[in-house]
Formats: C-alpha cells, structure tokens, sequence
C-alpha cells in the first residue's frame, strides 16, 4: 500500500527563507501516468520524505537546555566576556538522570543542547578551546553529547542535538572562515562520533552583541540566507546522517515559545510568508514545501535552570500535549537540569505525573478492531473502512476520485464513556483533510454533535467541542460518526481511535 503508481520528476528551485527559518529548496512535479492496478490514489503535493515520516511518528521528545548558562542565571550569554571556567559542575552531569525523566512522561526521543549562542561547546571538541576541556574540574570535563545518548539508547529513545549557528564567543564569526573552519567541524563531530541522528536544531538567533574573541562587546551581523551555505550543509548532514531532519530545511518553528499549533495546521509551507507567527502556526493550505511544525515549550518559565522556578503541572503539560501533537505537530519539551547535575524534583514530578496522564487517558483505543461502516469506499482497491480500525499505520480508507466529502460511524458494540476522537491521515500522499465533524449516538438513530474541525493531517486529537482546557466526565455513546465535509482530493484516513 506503500507505494506511489506516479513517476515523478522533480525540479528543484532555491527559494530564500527569511528570518525565522533557513533557505530551503522548493520543488515542481511533472507527472508520468503509470499502469495502476491497485487503484492507489495519485498524491496530493507536497509529500513528506521517508525521514520526515520517521520524524513525525516520533511526536514527543524532550529537549534539555545546561551549560554556562545554568551557573550563571542566564538564558543567552552573549553578553558576556567568555570563561571556561563559569562551568562548574560539582559532581558529573548525571545524563541517565534526565533522560529517564523524559522517558516517565512518555517521550520517545531527546535533544540535548551542545552549544548554545554563548559558543561552549558541551563536548571534547577540536574547532575551539571554548569547551568542557578547559571547565572547572574535572566533572566539567565530560562529553555530555556522549552521556545523553547512551541514556537515549538505553531507553530505546531517539537521539537528537542542538547546535546554534551563531556563536559570540568565536573570533571567526561574520568571516568567511567561521562556517567551514569552525561551523561545520562541529556539524561533523557531532554527526559522526555519536551514533544515529534523528534531529539536528539550528537556532534562528543568528548574529548580535558578543565578544568574539576580543575584550570587548561588538555587534556582528550577517545575511542568513547567504553565510552558512545551507544547501551544502544539509547535504554533507545527510549524507553523515541520511535518518536525520534539519531544523528550518524539513521543519518548521511552529512560531511561539508557549506549547500550540494552531488548530487549523497544515503540514504544507508557503516560503513567502515565513515571517509571521500565525503563518508558521497555521501553514500553507497550497504550500510547495512539504515542512510539518514543531511545538517546542518549557516546563518552567525558562530555557535554562534557575533556583525560583516553578515547574508546569502536569495537567497543563497534558493540554499541551493536545495542542501540538493533537493538531498535527511533533512536540519537543525543555526538561532544563540544574547546578547539581540533575533534573530538579519538581520538574520530574511533573513529567512523571504527564506520562501517567497520557497513559490514563490515551492508551487503550476503544475503537481497535470494532466495526465500521463508510457510506463511500473507493473500487477497486483494499480501501475498507475497516482499514481504519485495523492498528495499521499503512492502511487506510478511501473514497473514489470525484469524492471530496466522506462518511464512516463506528460502532464500539456497547455504550462507552468518550473523551477523546483522534483522526490520522494517510499522509504518505499528502496532507488533503480541509474539513470535518464528529457525532455521537447511543442508538445509531439520534446524534449529538461532538466537535468540528479544519485540518487532521498526521494526527488530530478532538475532544468535546475541541476544548483542551478540562478532562471532564465524558460523553455516553456507542457510534461516532465522522463527516468529511472538505478535501483537497479524495480523503485518506488511515487510523480512527476513541479514548
């Protein structure tokens, strides 16, 4: 069911990006039309690649923000004049500590920051001396990328890192030798000295106030589209990584700091528009780039740990939780250790109490292996509704070419209580989904309506009325009916699941 029956041929174009994101190519489509036995429906551009897929399927991953910045109570460090020695571990930075904090709440993958704008470098590097070997003690002097990634691995969890372009501590920043002499050095020990990548996070902060090697503060500035040669980049990172996404070229900032995408989302990117919030929340309904969103949010008020912080409840981490990943975005987390080493209490409590929420609440699908019946199916073709219920990821239900609109109940066998519908595209042949509804019933005669949507793509998670705000008691029902009311072509839905 995988495969695609068009032969495609793909021109690319260099389109610039601006500030927010990096510049990234664009592609036509011309098509070549191919014996189609199957009935396979002809995609929808722009499609993911096989790496943006994997990337979606991870969802939610933790993000740990530690280094200079955590001795000395700040979020940037740009400002100050550069000393090793600020990072001053006590005891060694218990890694396996944090990542099995990520890992209770129910995260499948973590990046750890390796530099941040300040230009320290958490590991053993040979592009500067700015870097945990010239730390204070010797417990400042261990590789953290190196200690994060055997914990991710440990746990089955994915491994990313975060590296920022911009660099104040750096005497070759702005020249024309920072990107190959010192930028991409560490691009290649990070890609190659630490097993499988399945992110890579450049920063949008690019250029400002820093000492760059001086004794004074300077401001230095350059042409973000142009400096890193970015096409040149992402191709050596494949090739060094061929699993791995790149920040800004695959992805896209979903335009806040404060945990949602919008609930009209689409995966689809307009590169013209890219400066706006709302655009980079809501996407492109016509978009060329295929370029899904990412949420990243803290689970206190800052990147970096700070004595008074006060740690999200879990509740709130769990609204969260349905704003990102419930309207077709992947969710990155800040879990920022502190002075010690360790991942504060109050935040592992949180985390704990979020992975205990999610598997109270959205880990037994009522919906698995019950009854559906469509009122439109696509023939020829393995398309029956049933394929959505089926716990396939690569089946799904269809409708015929001249179909936009759909309709399908399932039917849980018994009156059950319902908190939550989540709808998943088929998005191997692009994201399609324009509009939606959901009912319920207890006699499959009389319906009540349950909530309205715009876009589903990769997942959406609907509760009552769409409101994240409040779990609830539930609705009383034993058929949902979902209405597909707009599409950009035939609708594809590979998975319904009813918490």
């Amino acid at each position: 069911m995988r495969h695609i029956c068009k032969r495609l041929t793909f021109v690319t174009l260099v389109l610039g990006l601006t500030s927010l994101s990096l510049p990234v190519k664009s592609q036509d489509f011309t098509e070549q039309n191919l014996p189609n036995p199957d009935n396979i429906p002809s995609p929808v551009f722009p499609v993911p690649t096989e790496r943006q897929l994997n990337w979606m399927e991870t969802e939610f991953y933790g993000f740990s923000h530690y280094g200079p910045n955590t001795f000395v109570g700040t979020e940037w460090g740009n400002n100050r004049k550069p000393n090793p020695k600020e990072y001053a571990p006590q005891t060694i930075p218990d890694c396996d500590q944090w990542v099995e904090a990520m890992h209770s709440a129910g995260m499948k993958g973590a990046v750890v920051i390796c530099k941040h704008h300040d230009g320290f470098c958490l590991w053993p590097t040979e592009s500067t001396d700015f870097s945990v070997l010239n730390g204070a003690g010797v417990s400042a002097q261990v590789d953290i990328p190196l200690l994060f990634s055997e914990a991710c691995r440990k746990r089955n969890m994915k491994f990313g890192v975060y590296l920022s372009p911009w660099d104040a501590s750096n005497e070759h920043y702005a020249t024309s030798t920072y990107v190959t002499d010192v930028f991409l050095k560490q691009i290649t020990e990070l890609c190659t000295n630490y097993g499988e990548l399945f992110e890579i996070w450049f920063d949008g902060a690019n250029g400002g106030q820093g000492y760059y090697g001086g004794n004074s503060l300077v401001n230095r500035t350059i042409d973000k589209k142009t400096y890193y040669d970015w096409d040149n980049l992402t191709q050596r990172i494949h090739e060094m990584q061929p699993n791995c996404v790149v920040w800004g070229r695959e992805f896209r900032w979903c335009g806040n700091e404060d945990g949602y995408s919008g609930k009209t989302c689409w995966s689809n990117f307009d590169v013209n528009s890219i400066n706006s919030e709302t655009t980079n929340n809501v996407g492109a309904e016509d978009g060329l780039l295929f370029m899904p969103s990412e949420v990243d949010v803290r689970t206190t008020s800052k990147w970096f740990w700070t004595a008074e912080e006060q740690a999200k409840s879990a509740e709130r981490l769990f609204q969260i939780y349905l704003e990102s990943v419930g309207r077709n975005a992947t969710l990155i987390m800040n879990c920022a250790p502190n002075t010690d080493g360790v991942m504060p209490e109050n935040v592992c409590t949180s985390l704990r109490g979020l992975g205990e929420l999610l598997t109270a609440r959205l880990s037994v699908d009522m919906a698995l292996d019950k009854t559906v019946t469509a009122e439109q199916t696509r023939n020829p073709g393995n398309f029956a509704a049933s394929n959505m219920t089926d716990g396939d990821k690569n089946t799904y239900w269809a409708t015929n070419d001249d179909e936009i609109t759909g309709t399908f109940v399932i039917d849980l066998g018994e009156v059950k209580t319902i908190h939550y519908v989540t709808l998943q595209e088929y998005i191997a042949l692009g994201q399609r989904v324009k509009g939606f509804s959901i009912e319920t019933s207890s006699d499959n005669s009389s319906w009540d309506p349950f909530a309205t949507g715009t876009t589903i793509g990769y997942k959406r998670i609907m509760a009552k009325n769409d409101d994240t705000t409040s779990y609830g008691s539930g609705t009383q029902a034993r058929y949902i009916r979902v209405k597909i009311t707009d599409s950009k072509a035939c609708p594809l839905i590979s998975t319904v699941s009813v918490y």
